[in-house]
């Protein structure tokens, strides 16, 4: 009997271990609008992925996005399967829409990813 009452308690404790936040992605932080009707705001973190030409975007509700970039030629894809990448004008920065989210996307850290 106590070996099922300990047991129960170890699960309880697991799951209520399960329920936090997930701690803030290193990165910058970028303005994006995630949504169809949201406005900008700087609430989203810009990653830079070491050793390749990809950069995750992440939301504040622990969504995400991850880019692909051409150094080449500075165009962004989508990648695992997402929407894609619309190029939208911007003032001084790469604004580009995914489905319904848009991020602005300084051209320094977007064209230069972390090796």
């Amino acid at each position: 009997m106590s070996l099922r009452i300990s047991s129960a308690g170890l699960a309880l404790g697991l799951l209520a271990g399960c329920g936090g936040q997930s701690p803030v992605p290193a990165g910058n932080t970028i303005a994006c609008a995630i949504g169809t009707a949201a406005d900008f705001a700087a609430v989203c973190t810009l990653e830079r992925v070491a050793g390749g030409q990809q950069i995750v975007i992440h939301h504040p509700d622990g969504g995400f996005r991850r880019l692909s970039l051409d150094p080449a030629t500075g165009t962004l894809a989508a990648l695992d399967g997402a929407e894609p990448v619309v190029i939208e004008q911007g003032q001084g920065v790469l604004q580009v829409a995914v489905g319904p989210d848009r991020y602005r996307i300084p051209r320094e850290p977007a064209a230069q990813p972390t090796p």
